[in-house]
């Protein structure tokens, strides 16, 4: 059983066991005592309403452990998150892309709205707006991506406030987030390629593995395949490889409520580089 899931249960041997040895101040009491009580939504919103308290490295690793608790019951999805009529399916991408001698970080939130001139921003718990700048590119059915610039720093964990503005219109969520940081589900060794999947809650999806093969020209994408396996499938035999760039990703998926979560390391490079 993972560290996440154990901790409602630890939270309640020390409420049992307070008479003995009082629980040390917190800010995170009240979050405990949601836990405690098995009241997600609450929970929820005290984990967001005592972030701004914590001062500590010690406070903020608890506080991602308690996030870890109140998304594992249902996968995120019985938190208080609603998306307004016109914006459908929403998914928040978290991107790591390792590229040789170099990471970069990007934000995307991809979905369905007939709005064709939306506005976004993501501050972060530092106050930075990380979407500023952020390009639309619109598809049909009335599907759009905005992806913002890339970003030289992961993303920290905390409390994110995210506002979609689509004419008059105004969508504004606060986001309790786990960041980015140092992700390493999917590795160069040399010229292999080794996974190692995050755990996920079993009520989540399972992580799954994509790879694509693009022109090293236009970046075109020219090959794909997707395993639920989390297999690597040999990279098609061309003449052009030389010319050719080969992208591996793992992602995994969790919910905000009606938001999707989705968490992506990217592995890309001259093809001949990634041969496995």
């Amino acid at each position: 059983m993972r560290r996440s899931l154990l901790l409602p249960a630890l939270v309640w041997m020390a409420l049992v066991n307070q008479t003995a040895a009082a629980l040390p101040v917190t800010p995170l009491e009240p979050v405990y005592h949601a836990l405690f009580s098995q009241q997600t939504a609450l929970a929820w919103q005290q984990l967001i309403a005592v972030w701004p308290q914590l001062n500590s490295n010690a406070q903020r690793r608890a506080w991602q452990e308690a996030l870890n608790a109140v998304i594992s019951a249902q996968c995120g999805n019985d938190l208080p998150v609603k998306t307004p009529a016109w914006l459908d399916s929403p998914t928040l991408v978290l991107i790591q892309r390792d590229i040789p001698l170099n990471r970069i970080y990007r934000i995307q939130l991809v979905g369905g709205s007939p709005d064709r001139n939306l506005q976004i921003s993501l501050i972060a718990p530092d106050g930075k707006d990380l979407m500023l700048g952020a390009t639309a590119e619109y598809y049909a059915q009335d599907q759009f991506q905005l992806e913002s610039q890339e970003l030289g720093e992961p993303l920290p964990m905390g409390v994110y406030q995210l506002t979609l503005r689509a004419g008059s219109a105004v969508w504004q969520q606060s986001l309790a987030l786990q960041g980015t940081r140092n992700l390493n589900w999917i590795q160069r060794q040399g010229h292999s390629i080794t996974l190692q999947p995050p755990e996920t809650p079993s009520a989540c999806p399972a992580p799954w593995l994509e790879q694509a093969m693009l022109k090293g020209s236009d970046y075109q994408q020219i090959w794909s395949r997707k395993s639920d396996q989390l297999q690597m499938q040999p990279w098609p035999r061309r003449e052009d490889a030389s010319e050719l760039w080969g992208i591996a990703t793992v992602d995994r998926e969790e919910a905000r409520g009606g938001l999707t979560l989705r968490l992506e390391h990217r592995l890309a490079g001259p093809l001949l580089t990634l041969q496995n």
